[in-house]
């Protein structure tokens, strides 16, 4: 038996690495930044104050909404049995205007962006902390919004949103934050 030099296999080798490479990545990165997103939300709740008014009681649950076809609902899971300020999370995915007068903070999706201006109409934007995952957002009202920069999960905060809001937010969250003027 001939033995075939190694350069006949280098070509379909590196060919194969690359494609398992590109693949790997390409399903990596959703299962890894959705936790991620999902922690991000969770901490800058944590580091939120709301005004003592909007709550029912001192144990009343906090309504974290979301507004994310099947991107993060899975992860969002993971936050029921914890509790921002003392009160439990409560997760509400909601479905008409009486449901989203119930949230504290709202996650509104990227591919959801064609509905920002709606969503935002039926919530008070000053005592909700609103989040998403999209630039365009803070045209609309959006107060935080998670980014990808230098490979790592940042968020940005809307300076105008920030100064028209009646919750209050830690000095450590903000010092991390990247302030963006719009």
């Amino acid at each position: 038996m001939v033995k075939k030099p190694m350069r006949y296999y280098r070509i379909p080798l590196l060919c194969l690495l690359v494609m398992l490479c590109a693949m790997r990545s390409a399903l990596a990165a959703p299962h890894v930044i959705n936790p991620l997103k999902v922690a991000y939300i969770y901490n800058i709740a944590k580091f939120t104050r709301w005004p003592a008014e909007i709550w029912t009681s001192p144990t009343a649950p906090f309504q974290l909404c979301f507004y994310a076809k099947e991107s993060v609902e899975k992860e969002l899971q993971t936050l029921q049995k914890k509790e921002i300020n003392g009160h439990p999370i409560a997760l509400l995915e909601p479905e008409d205007e009486q449901d989203f007068k119930q949230c504290h903070a709202l996650y509104i999706d990227s591919k959801e962006r064609h509905r920002y201006r709606y969503l935002l109409s039926l919530i008070n934007q000053q005592t909700v902390l609103i989040i998403s995952d999209d630039s365009p957002f803070f045209d609309y009202g959006g107060l935080f919004n998670l980014v990808e920069k230098d490979q790592r999960l940042r968020f940005q905060v809307s300076t105008q949103q920030l100064s028209q809001s009646q919750l209050k937010f830690s000095s450590k969250l903000l010092k991390l934050a990247i302030m963006v003027d719009n």
